[in-house]
């Protein structure tokens, strides 16, 4: 606290045109935190750019609304798609089993 703040409340707040010439104020740099939870998932993800259908968008779209009202919590668009390819993937070569027999 300053002498001329005694009760601790700091600087008045600059109106009008003074606040327009105010030295830049002094910031701490920000730093990278790492409070998001690490992902359990096989592997690294990859970006990538994808053009669905609109039946396929109100899809997904409905399959997050459902898991929205169910957990409270967002399902990211990346995870309904990385889920059905290899669901996918797997159903695919359960048919190529069953042909090679």
């Amino acid at each position: 606290m300053k002498a001329s703040h005694p009760t601790g409340l700091g600087e008045p707040e600059v109106i009008g045109k003074q606040a327009l010439f105010q030295p830049p104020a002094r910031r701490l740099p920000i730093t990278p935190t790492s409070d998001r939870p690490e992902e359990s998932r096989d592997g690294k993800r990859f970006r990538m750019t994808i053009e669905v259908t609109r039946s396929t968008l109100e899809i997904i779209q409905q399959i997050q609304g459902k898991h929205r009202l169910s957990t409270g919590q967002v399902l990211p668009k990346w995870r309904i798609i990385n889920d059905a390819l290899q669901l996918y993937g797997k159903n695919k070569e359960g048919k190529h089993e069953r042909s090679d027999q």
